[in-house]
């Protein structure tokens, strides 16, 4: 995906540079980066790959309320009520 704001790579310490390629495995991370304007998704991230923690984390952010032993479909709704994460 593409860098589109400068950002040290907490991970690698690396410093991203605008019109770099970022990659990373840790769909968490992207979706935090995407979300924080540093990076633009090239392709939405499946709700489906997280696990429900990591869900229930991107509700954190968004500040959606929901019950911590619901189901992880339950809290993919919740989301935006489709399979996909999409940066803002």
């Amino acid at each position: 995906m593409k860098v589109l704001k400068n950002f040290r790579c907490k991970n690698t310490g690396k410093i991203m540079i605008a019109g770099e390629e970022f990659e990373s495995a840790d769909s968490r991370r992207i979706e935090s980066l995407v979300k924080k304007g540093f990076v633009d998704a090239d392709e939405p991230i499946p709700s489906t790959e997280l696990t429900k923690k990591e869900i229930m984390a991107l509700l954190d952010e968004q500040g959606t309320e929901y019950n911590p032993k619901a189901k992880k479909d339950e809290l993919i709704k919740l989301l935006g009520g489709d399979n996909d994460v999409r940066g803002s």
